[in-house]
């Protein structure tokens, strides 16, 4: 048992460790330049992987103390059964790609193969952390009767993400006043909804959800509080790493604008140009379904915990008589 559980430990911080190479090395190459690509060119694809990175460190230390291997180990198990999902649409993407010299053209660079490698860690982890929970007889399910709320309250969760990672998240206002004084305004979006995306994001989406609800489903029925509650702190992460691209994401710049007007930087500052973000409902739905995740992790391992102790002497009672 205790090898499993470090090898559950140094998978998860070698995920984590792969996560940050990614990060720092040439993610992709695009367009018919082969523009090279890092994780790090904005702050909201930093955050993302940043958020992935802390949850797989916290997995690996917590499950070194016998205190809280066992919500290590859960955190391991969901880490590893839901962060996969999410290289769905880059894994299509590159198969997807247009020829050299197109405009379209994407290719992985040696970041890319690191996260490959960083969503195999984590698999490994979870099986790793999965087997040390079983022969330690901690994986056991135990369905009572508040396992169906459990569910339906995971249930409604991932399909309220499904739902707004599916309406758009983000539209941008640039507004400025020409020479005749009337002020005018251009809109670039709404951005990021799966209804006019590539056909791989939306099965990324369908992939992580279904995912998101296998945790949820698995972890209405542990009897355990730890671990339940790390599945679906993990399932919570990996729902909320989009959202947080989202609200770390800052506006175009006028230097960024410009090209695209046609304009200079200096012309666009002469006719007092504001660009502006406004985040749609879609990104709000989508943080409201990690919150809710988050709090059922709270909930449902408090109520576990409490639960415990009353089961335990119902068992000495029963034995008893």
């Amino acid at each position: 048992m205790s090898k499993l559980r470090f090898a559950a430990s140094g998978l998860s911080v070698g995920a984590a460790t792969c996560v940050i190479v990614a990060i720092c090395a040439t993610y992709s190459f695009v367009g018919a330049d082969a523009h090279p690509a890092t994780l790090h060119d904005s702050d909201g694809t930093l955050a993302f992987n940043i958020a992935f990175v802390a949850l797989l460190s916290l997995a690996g230390l917590l499950t070194l103390p016998r205190t809280t291997v066992r919500l290590g180990l859960g955190l391991a198990v969901g880490t590893g059964l839901v962060l996969p999902g999410l290289f769905v649409a880059d894994i299509v993407g590159m198969f997807r790609s247009g020829p050299s010299g197109a405009s379209d053209y994407v290719a992985p660079g040696v970041g890319f193969y690191w996260g490959v490698i960083s969503a195999g860690l984590a698999i490994g982890a979870a099986a790793s952390a999965a087997a040390t929970l079983r022969r330690g007889a901690d994986f056991q399910f135990a369905p009572t009767r508040a396992s169906a709320l459990w569910a339906a309250l995971g249930l409604l969760c991932a399909a309220a993400w499904l739902v707004g990672t599916w309406l758009p998240w983000q539209k941008q206002e640039l507004a400025f006043t020409p020479a005749d004084g009337t002020p005018q305004t251009l809109t670039y979006g709404p951005c990021c909804s799966l209804s006019n995306m590539p056909a791989q994001w939306a099965i990324q989406a369908v992939v992580v959800a279904v995912l998101i609800v296998v945790a949820c489903l698995v972890s209405a029925c542990l009897r355990s509080a730890a671990i339940t509650s790390g599945i679906l702190l993990a399932a919570c992460v990996c729902s909320a790493s989009s959202v947080l691209s989202a609200l770390w994401s800052k506006p175009y710049t006028l230097a960024e604008l410009a090209p695209g007007l046609e304009v200079s930087e200096y012309q666009l500052t002469q006719v007092k140009a504001v660009v502006s973000l406004h985040r749609l409902p879609g990104v709000w739905i989508t943080s409201a379904a990690a919150l809710g995740l988050l709090l059922l992790a709270v909930v449902r391992g408090l109520h576990a915990a409490a639960t415990a102790p009353q089961a335990t002497r119902s068992e000495e009672a029963t034995a008893e008589a």
